[in-house]
């Protein structure tokens, strides 16, 4: 896959001395690799972090409903009286 990029730098550097050597275009690779080094770190770590955050995430919210819960809330628990249970 072309670069826009690496092909537009490419441009430049040879439209700035007309002969390239060897030298130069091995420099230039070099360059070239390091910056994609640099850029697939990055997209690694980006992956990873945003990985680790949609584990947290489901971790908290599968942590929430593992316990069971009653379908009475604690305020209509509360309110009846022992009374009112005998009478029934």
């Amino acid at each position: 896959m072309e670069d826009p990029i690496e092909s537009r730098l490419r441009e430049l550097m040879r439209a700035e001395t007309n002969q390239s050597t060897p030298v130069e275009d091995h420099r230039l690779d070099r360059v070239l690799h390091k910056a994609h080094m640099h850029a697939g770190v990055f997209d690694l770590i980006n992956l990873f972090a945003r990985w680790g955050w949609v584990l947290s995430e489901g971790g908290s919210r599968a942590l929430k409903h593992s316990r069971p819960v009653s379908r009475r809330s604690t305020h209509e628990s509360l309110s009846v009286s022992p009374e009112s249970k005998e009478m029934n």
